[in-house]
């Protein structure tokens, strides 16, 4: 009996140094995957979900049309959250829309949600449009304020521009520019540090001003450790003529210069807003 108490005793400690190992590496592997993520903790002014639908080409005009005639609704069930609404045109899929909203937080999405459950002018609205998407993508970006400030941009200064309206100005043209960085902490802070930098000698060489950011952010939810930039331009050939001029502001080159290294791709398109979109 002893000999079997002694070999339970020394099986349950066993048991408990392969719990104990088990916890830490547990936690090591927490740590290590809190490091490779995208950091959530910068204070910013709420959230920004970017939603990428891919629509039948032969019935696109169809669902933009139905999108311009529910557009006030969308505005109400998201809370004036609603920014814009874009058509790809150059450098993705012809018949691709992107629309982006902002809330306060994630209870503040769940609300508008549940207000689209509730309304049945958007209920119909979906059962309508849903066989006309071939495919949905939901991503969640944080903004980028430091970067966006040193452009003499406020936090969600795109909200304030999508509700004020366009201004009578005639629709622009948007390039929607995308990174994916390296793995780790470090690359997304390091990436807006060197934009800080950098961004006010870009916009300075635009002596026309050609090119207007309209927002930056970086991702949440969704694939981690991206960047993405909004700008607005009054035609197509605007976004090569700004692009030449930034090449001879030192400051942007140097920032490009660090940012590059980290950088596993790099995507742009060009997109033109569609009659639904409060930014034109």
């Amino acid at each position: 009996r002893t000999s079997t108490r002694h070999l339970s005793f020394a099986m349950f400690r066993a048991a408990l140094r392969r719990a104990s190992t088990h916890a830490s590496l547990n936690a090591r592997a927490r740590g290590a995957f809190r490091a490779l993520a995208t950091s959530a903790t910068q204070k910013t002014g709420g959230i920004y979900e970017v939603r990428t639908y891919d629509i039948e080409p032969s019935r696109l005009d169809e669902y933009l049309a139905m999108c311009a005639d529910s557009a006030n609704e969308r505005k109400k069930v998201t809370n004036e959250g609603f920014v814009g609404f874009f058509v790809t045109e150059l450098g993705g899929d012809a018949h691709e829309v992107t629309h982006v909203y902002r809330y306060d937080d994630y209870d503040a999405r769940d609300d508008a949600r549940n207000a689209m459950k509730r309304s049945e002018t958007w209920t119909a609205f979906l059962k309508a449009s849903k066989p006309m998407v071939r495919r949905q993508k939901s991503e969640i970006f944080l903004e980028a304020t430091k970067a966006t400030a040193s452009a003499g941009m406020e936090a969600n200064d795109v909200l304030r521009r999508a509700r004020e309206g366009n201004g009578g100005r005639a629709d622009g043209v948007f390039e929607w520019r995308r990174y994916q960085l390296e793995l780790g902490y470090n690359p997304i802070p390091k990436l807006v540090d060197a934009l800080a930098k950098g961004l006010p000698s870009k916009l300075a060489s635009d002596r026309d001003g050609r090119g207007e950011l309209v927002w930056m952010g970086y991702s949440d939810v969704g694939k981690l450790n991206q960047f993405v930039e909004l700008w607005r331009y009054d035609c197509y050939q605007d976004h090569i003529k700004a692009r030449e001029a930034a090449r001879s502001a030192d400051a942007w080159r140097a920032a490009i210069n660090e940012i590059a290294p980290m950088v596993q791709m790099f995507d742009t398109q060009l997109m033109r807003p569609a009659a639904a979109s409060p930014i034109k």
